[in-house]
């Protein structure tokens, strides 16, 4: 079994489609269709159902990603803990990501990557603090940005302070009590619920909820009700006349960068938090 078999399986697996696995593979979309078959000659078994959709993973296939991930975590890591610089370093470093990349300085930091350590390759997933906590834990992330406690198998660093503020529908006037006026909440382990109901009580006015940022913008500028968002993405959509803001309830919030505890010193998780801690300037 050939080792870049297991990495094309993985990577198709991830994506659904040849075309943009050949792109993170450095490779073209026949080389990758052709390691696919060979590895399904000699596993015998189909891994994927093929469609003009893209591909698919078959049941057995469910079954074999996460052994071929374990499989090819484990031969990365024998070669990283032989590299004898930087520079050899290779493997994929899974990023959950609850801001916007430019907030969170994502492009410097794939940047620095590239001329640091051009064996890492980040895959980046859009994810809130708590699916990321748990992404973790089931080895579905390496690490990720997130607010709130910090649970005692994470290793973090912070990244810094951030403004939250409450957004509003534009033109939004109301004399009523804050906790009446009907509220998106964030839902799934958010920290920012917990301050808001801190705030204003457990029975809050709460009519939906939602873990991402773009759909609880969409609903307020709706006119559906009103939610927590960060204050530096939130002014420049209230200076189009988008949103209103109220300050209110105005708190700052620290955003962390998680890893787990047993996998921070691993060369690549070594690598990726040193280029944060460069990018952020922490010391």
């Amino acid at each position: 079994m050939e080792f870049y078999h297991l990495r094309s399986f993985v990577v198709v697996a991830q994506t659904g489609n040849l075309t943009l696995a050949a792109k993170q593979l450095y490779t073209t979309p026949p080389a990758v269709s052709a390691h696919i078959k060979a590895l399904e000659e000699e596993l015998q078994v189909p891994l994927f159902v093929r469609s003009s959709k893209g591909m698919t993973l078959t049941e057995k296939g469910e079954l074999l990603l996460k052994k071929a991930q374990k499989t090819l975590d484990s031969a990365f890591d024998l070669v990283n803990t032989a590299a004898s610089s930087q520079d050899e370093i290779i493997g994929t470093f899974r990023l959950g990501m609850n801001q916007k990349p430019a907030q969170l300085q994502i492009p410097r930091l794939i940047e620095n990557l590239l001329i640091s350590t051009p064996g890492i390759t980040l895959q980046i997933q859009p994810v809130s603090s708590g699916k990321t906590i748990e992404a973790i834990r089931n080895e579905e992330l390496d690490g990720g940005f997130i607010y709130g406690e910090i649970p005692s198998d994470l290793a973090a660093m912070k990244i810094k302070s951030q403004r939250i503020t409450t957004i509003a529908p534009f033109g939004f006037v109301s004399n009523a009590p804050l906790e009446t006026e009907r509220w998106i909440t964030m839902g799934y382990y958010c920290p920012f619920d917990i301050f808001l109901k801190s705030k204003l009580g457990r029975e809050i006015n709460a009519i939906t909820s939602s873990d991402d940022d773009a759909t609880r913008l969409e609903l307020v500028k709706s006119g559906l009700g009103i939610s927590f968002y960060e204050l530096e993405d939130a002014q420049t959509h209230a200076q189009n006349n988008e949103i209103t803001l109220l300050s209110e309830l105005d708190f700052d919030a620290e955003l962390y960068f998680v890893v787990a505890q047993n996998k921070a010193s691993s060369p690549i998780t070594k690598a990726v938090l040193q280029e944060l801690s460069t990018l952020w300037n922490i010391n």
